[in-house]
């Protein structure tokens, strides 16, 4: 939801998660006899009430809603919620928000303190409430076990999935979940609502806007795409991604200094990888485990695409792919690729269903073959489909070739091949539909190639009533864990108001900071900006850029790591705790292979602030130690190093890292 962890989303990327390299990509089906599911029933549905397992003050319970609403013989099945009423009981609710995840397949239920937090200056006055969507989370969970692992033929497991689910595998679509919120809401007594959905929890706000028009106060989209009329492809992806490449770089002077394009580059390194790739490359996942790793297009692919989700990789990819050309240095760019290797599962089931996942892409989201032919013709159809798009758009995945955009972890263009021919077709949104004039915000960030501003930009165009906001410098999902520094500011503005107002802030991010070099050695390091207070030498400055980089290379592994530990990019390990404000403890950390550095740092994801104090061994004996102080969220942010080397004091101002 967040982005977070770099790793997790890519659970919901590689393995299974996302169809084209979407969290959230949308849908049409191509064929099938379309149907529409009954409308609620004239009898609210009863509530069953049980304690909260987490947040004891919220309430909780299920609602039984019909499996299938065409179909009583079907039977129900439970929709959980987690209700939180009003801080202040004194006056009557001002309203309920709704906020809804992505995925498909993760339960909101269980991302609920994120939401809570962006909502926490609405809730004195307003209840807000999740909802589990059928299959996940607290609303029985579809258990696919052998899918759930990301082990065996992928595409094959699928198939068995669908098979498990025998007639069932069609009732998980999106139209279902708007139908069963809508009937959660008769049950609670709740008329309209403020829904706020990010990734593909705007398709579902799409999907609920147009089956219930009347159920709507406001609309938030946060990184969305369209329901309706998606390429198949996900050729906006790739034109996303090449812009966004092309922006951080433009706004990094580290990388706006240098010659030439960085989109270039990633054709150039995919040349050189397509004819002779690292296979069985010694590297570190995200967690600091040794792992073997190929490096090849595919694996660069999948980089430039899970760029989408945060900025750590952005910052590092140009400095690694020209280490790898010209200084023949692989290693940055094999431990990328070994921190975005895939994991072996997608973990427990409640908070992230696979098997819910698939069941709803390959419902609701477009394919490459006729969704009503026998499941043995398809591969015949995909294959064809891949000629028709080699004879008329050849470049179609520029940067990348279409063997290589096809073949990638990213793309899932084959999921679905197995997956049962429909029975009754329910699309998320009838081909005519009519998209209410509810006040709706949409928000893209204008490096998200995952949910593209292309795609936001038709979204919000379907909405008559709509206000779109780029934000700069950002990737998916703009608003949650921002910290009040401006979406988060507009989304609760635009519940309390409806209007966005002023969304000037958007345009204030400050730019990924992108590594200018990785250099091997102290020696091959840029001289930081001589002092004003005090003359240093060539060595100290090349010091004080070598600390300021191996202190700031430990962030963007916060966002891969998961038992709290990990290595350097040369060497020594660290360890940290926390989330919104991180404490590492560095040791013997290398960034270069004759500089090593321990000591503490501490990130305060709330304020931007980070602090680091530390203690430096470099070559020919060279020590001493070293304060860092920067705020990360500054545009083109100055980092300041005070301390003493050898003897000799330092008190440097250089561009942060």
């Amino acid at each position: 939801m967040e982005g977070r962890r770099a790793r997790r989303s890519v659970i919901a990327v590689v393995a299974g998660a996302l169809v084209a390299g979407g969290l959230a990509i949308p849908a049409t089906a191509t064929a099938g006899s379309a149907q529409t599911a009954a409308p609620s029933s004239a009898t609210p549905p009863t509530v069953q009430w049980e304690p909260c397992p987490v947040r004891k003050e919220a309430k909780c319970g299920h609602v039984a809603v019909p499996l299938d609403p065409a179909d009583a013989s079907a039977g129900t099945i439970a929709i959980g919620f987690e209700l939180h009423t009003r801080r202040d009981a004194s006056e009557p609710s001002l309203g309920t928000i709704v906020a809804t995840e992505g995925g498909p397949g993760y339960a909101t239920t269980s991302s609920a303190t994120g939401y809570l937090a962006l909502f926490h200056p609405l809730l004195d006055h307003r209840d807000i409430l999740f909802v589990d969507n059928r299959g996940t989370g607290r609303s029985q969970p579809v258990k696919c076990t052998p899918l759930q692992s990301f082990n065996g033929n992928y595409v094959h497991r699928i198939g068995l999935c669908g098979k498990q689910l025998g007639d069932a595998s069609d009732l998980y679509g999106t139209a279902f979940a708007a139908d069963d919120l809508a009937l959660v809401l008769d049950a609670l007594g709740i008329n309209k609502i403020d829904l706020y959905g990010d990734s593909y929890g705007t398709f579902f706000g799409q999907t609920f806007a147009v089956r219930h028009p009347d159920r709507l106060r406001t609309l938030i989209l946060d990184s969305s795409y369209p329901v309706q009329d998606q390429d198949p492809w996900y050729r906006d992806e790739t034109r996303a991604m090449v812009e966004a490449v092309r922006l951080a770089c433009h706004r990094s002077p580290a990388c706006a200094s240098l010659p030439g394009d960085p989109v270039d580059r990633i054709v150039q390194v995919d040349n050189v990888l397509r004819a002779h790739p690292l296979k069985n490359a010694i590297g570190y996942d995200g967690d600091g485990t040794r792992i073997k790793v190929t490096v090849d297009p595919g694996a660069i692919g999948l980089l430039v695409a899970s760029a989408a989700y945060g900025a750590p990789i952005y910052r590092e990819l140009d400095g690694a792919i020209r280490a790898f050309l010209d200084d023949h240095d692989p290693f940055p760019l094999i431990r990328m690729v070994a921190e975005a290797e895939p994991p072996g599962s997608a973990g427990p089931v409640g908070p992230y269903s696979q098997g819910l996942y698939v069941a709803a892409i390959c419902n609701d989201y477009p394919q490459l073959w006729d969704i009503n032919s026998p499941v043995a013709d398809r591969e015949a159809q995909y294959d064809a489909s891949v000629q028709h798009l080699r004879d008329t758009d050849p470049h179609g995945f520029y940067p990348f070739t279409i063997p290589d955009w096809t073949h990638s972890f990213w793309t899932e263009f084959r999921a679905c091949l197995e997956w049962p021919v429909p029975s009754h077709w329910v699309p998320p949104v009838p081909e005519d539909a009519k998209y209410p004039k509810v006040p709706t915000l949409v928000l893209s960030g204008d490096l998200d190639s995952l949910t593209s501003p292309e795609g936001a930009h038709i979204v919000a165009s379907h909405f008559p009533n709509s206000t779109f906001v780029s934000v700069a410098n950002m990737t998916h999902v703009t608003a949650v864990s921002d910290f009040g520094r401006c979406t988060s500011v507009i989304v609760d503005r635009f519940v309390a108001t409806q209007s966005a107002g002023d969304t000037s802030c958007a345009s204030q991010y400050n730019e990924v900071r992108e590594v200018e070099a990785f250099p091997q050695r102290l020696t091959d390091a840029a001289l930081a900006p001589q002092g004003t207070t005090v003359q240093s030498s060539f060595l100290d400055r090349r010091l004080a850029t070598v600390v300021s980089n191996t202190v700031a290379d430990v962030l963007p592994r916060w966002y891969t790591n998961y038992d709290g530990t990990g290595v350097g990019l040369r060497g020594g390990r660290f360890s940290y705790s926390g989330s919104d404000v991180v404490r590492f403890k560095l040791k013997e950390l290398r960034w270069t292979y004759d500089v090593k550095v321990s000591g503490t740092l501490v990130w305060d994801r709330t304020t931007g602030a980070i602090t680091a104090n530390v203690t430096v061994a470099g070559p020919h004996t060279e020590s001493g130690t070293m304060q860092l102080r920067w705020r990360d969220w500054d545009a083109h942010a100055q980092a300041t190093v005070t301390g003493t080397i050898s003897g000799r004091p330092l008190a440097l101002t250089l561009p942060a890292s």
